[in-house]
Parts: C-alpha cells; structure tokens; sequence
C-alpha cells in the first residue's frame, strides 16, 4: 500500500467507535517505516497511532485498542 492511500481513511476503535480521520504520518527514514499516523478527531484534537496499535487496513483503519487508549498528539 502506497502512503498517499491512507490519507483520509476513517479509524475504527475495537468497539467500533470512529476515531477520526488520518491527516498526517512520521517516517522513520533510517528504518523506512511509519512510526505514528495522526489523526484528527473532530474539529481540533489530533491524535497519534502508533503502527502497533493497528489491526487490520482496509478500507477503513481498525485498531486493537479503545478510543480512550488512544495518546494525545
């Protein structure tokens, strides 16, 4: 999957609670990969997801944790 795709998709929480929207990411350019998606979450709260946190991409961005757990960009 090319990075651009994931732009704009919705996250999903394990209780099937939207998250936001993905708006940016952090590369890890020594290791050549994603190291945290950002995601906003209403008008102004951002938030960080660390590729750990992912289940399953898709059409939508499932994650194995709950919206609460989610850190503060």
């Amino acid at each position: 999957m090319k990075a651009k795709e994931l732009f704009g998709k919705e996250v999903i929480d394990v209780n099937a609670e939207v998250v936001g929207k993905i708006v940016d990411m952090e590369i890890d350019i020594s290791k050549g990969s994603v190291s945290s998606l950002s995601v906003k979450s209403g008008f102004t709260k951002k938030v960080s997801i660390v590729p750990g946190d992912i289940e399953k991409i898709g059409d939508k961005v499932i994650l194995k944790i709950a919206k609460d757990k989610v850190r503060k960009a």
